[in-house]
């Protein structure tokens, strides 16, 4: 499991037309909001995932959306707000903003977009967990392996995603409001 296939799957088929209808954005926007959105999600999973009770909690999370699919309905879109909450807390507003000014979109826009693709992202994430079978101890290295390295981001890759795509003043490869989670 890697990042490209992570981003494969939730834009897969028809997904990506479907949301730019319903959150009326193009094809492209979805894409980039996507794109910008996963590293920091993940990066925020992995912080979250330092804790035991944080590792516990989302480990059940995985297990409880293995098979999600994109999930356009209200009742959808209420769970992936709720998943959102979980994993950003209190930084859900600054991530939206974050990302809607770095992809050209609006804050209501990339909330939906994410809210839409949360409880998929679990499942995928919760696929990876049951096939390299990681135990919940293993959770932050396995998030972290898909972020370019096991703790804090390398170098490259997708370090320098993170980075670029929510503003790295300090120049580590960590986006500034991923850094924020990890104090």
């Amino acid at each position: 499991m890697d990042l490209n296939s992570i981003i494969g799957a939730l834009t897969a088929g028809s997904a990506v037309n479907d949301m730019g209808k319903q959150f009326n954005m193009n094809g492209n926007q979805v894409n980039s909001v996507i794109n910008a959105a996963l590293p920091t999600l993940i990066g925020a999973m992995q912080k979250n995932a330092a804790t035991e009770s944080g590792a516990s909690s989302l480990a059940g999370a995985l297990a409880s959306h293995l098979g999600d699919g994109i999930n356009l309905s209200s009742a959808g879109l209420t769970d992936g707000g709720k998943i959102l909450n979980h994993i950003l807390g209190n930084d859900s507003g600054a991530v939206f903003s974050a990302l809607a000014k770095k992809t050209g979109t609006n804050s209501n826009q990339v909330g939906g977009i994410l809210s839409a693709i949360a409880p998929m992202l679990l499942g995928l994430l919760g696929q990876g967990q049951k096939s390299t079978n990681t135990g919940i101890g293993g959770l932050g290295g396995l998030l972290g392996g898909l972020l370019g390295g096991s703790g804090k981001s390398s170098g490259g890759g997708l370090g320098s995603l993170l980075g670029g795509a929510m503003g790295d003043n300090n120049n580590n490869g960590i986006p500034d409001i991923i850094e924020g989670f990890m104090k």
